[in-house]
């Protein structure tokens, strides 16, 4: 009778410490991004997935699987919606009929932390859990907008605004109709095949985010730019939500904290990238075309309204929820 207690004792004791080390083993992420590793977002991003892996040592790390090699960029959220991957790191433009409501950091006029302080986030959450069945973990990178990069010196009508009929300009999803409303033709191009697009004439110019031009290397086919951008950057982090409801508190706080701090430094890095970037073309002759500021102030509304508009014809329900938490002036101007 001793040695059979003595072994159901010591037989509880290690299944108490198998337990223990099971429910305190470290998590591993895998994440797939919208570009590859050199892009200059997926390339920024990288210093988040560092910072997560330094500060959740024993916890919670990340394994970067790579970009559109991995899982093709509209597939992505497809993917993390099944838990195919665990998390997405992307722009919202490739899932405009996924997520609509992507469209409010894009036309919003609040910063990360503002939305995070005002509940704009959080009302974000149920979006994601029901269409993507994810996890919004941030909006990790922000502010910078998109411009007009043209071959030839850029016309403007009556009004002072842009007026590019019959022009064929590439563009994202997300800028479409912002392009149809210069008179010019929107074109869908991968960004890989926008050299061969401008060697062979096949646009006339591109909208394109203040940053990242020089990587294109298209500098012979163009040589203005149109200012000022509008709109900004909606990208995003997320998580497939049967995976982050499985995390320890321990990891859901480290992955969140990070993510914080990350919104932050992104945002003011790109500005930083924006200015250094913009210097060195202007010292190589480039050539800015600048909107007198009464001009700019129409351009940047026009542009703010055509986005809000297309989410209110999409979504009317949550654009009357999220518009006052990503874009009060605009409420107020209703």
């Amino acid at each position: 009778m001793n040695q059979t207690a003595g072994l159901q004792k010591h037989c509880f004791v290690l299944l108490l410490i198998l337990f223990s080390a099971t429910a305190h083993s470290e998590d591993t992420l895998t994440l797939v991004s919208s570009w590859n590793s050199r892009q200059n977002f997926t390339a920024h991003f990288l210093q988040y997935i560092d910072a997560v892996n330094n500060a959740g040592k024993g916890v919670i790390q990340i394994r970067f699987l790579g970009g559109p090699e991995v899982i093709p960029q509209r597939q992505l959220l497809y993917a993390l919606r099944r838990g195919v991957i665990d998390m997405a790191f992307g722009g919202m433009t490739y899932y405009r009929g996924l997520l609509p409501e992507g469209d409010v950091m894009f036309a919003g006029t609040v910063t990360p932390a503002q939305a995070r302080k005002n509940g704009g986030l959080a009302a974000l959450q149920p979006y994601w859990e029901q269409r993507i069945n994810a996890h919004l973990i941030g909006w990790m990178q922000s502010g910078i907008g998109p411009n007009f990069y043209l071959t030839n010196k850029p016309t403007f009508g009556p009004d002072g605004l842009l007026d590019l009929t019959g022009l064929k300009i590439r563009t994202s999803p997300t800028n479409i109709e912002l392009v149809n409303s210069t008179g010019a033709r929107a074109v869908q191009i991968a960004v890989k095949e926008i050299y061969t697009a401008f060697q062979r004439g096949a646009v006339d110019g591109l909208a394109w985010p203040t940053i990242g031009f020089p990587d294109l290397g298209i500098g012979k086919y163009v040589h203005y730019r149109v200012d000022p951008d509008v709109l900004q950057l909606a990208i995003t982090l997320q998580i497939n939500l049967d995976r982050w409801q499985a995390l320890s508190p321990a990891a859901r706080q480290i992955l969140t904290e990070q993510a914080v701090i990350y919104e932050q430094k992104s945002r003011t890095d790109l500005f930083a990238i924006r200015d250094r970037e913009v210097a060195e073309l202007d010292a190589a002759g480039f050539k800015s075309i600048q909107m007198e500021p009464e001009v700019a102030a129409r351009w940047t509304r026009k542009a703010h309204q055509i986005v809000w508009d297309r989410f209110e014809t999409r979504s009317p329900d949550s654009a009357a929820e999220l518009k006052p938490l990503f874009f009060p002036e605009g409420v107020a101007s209703d």
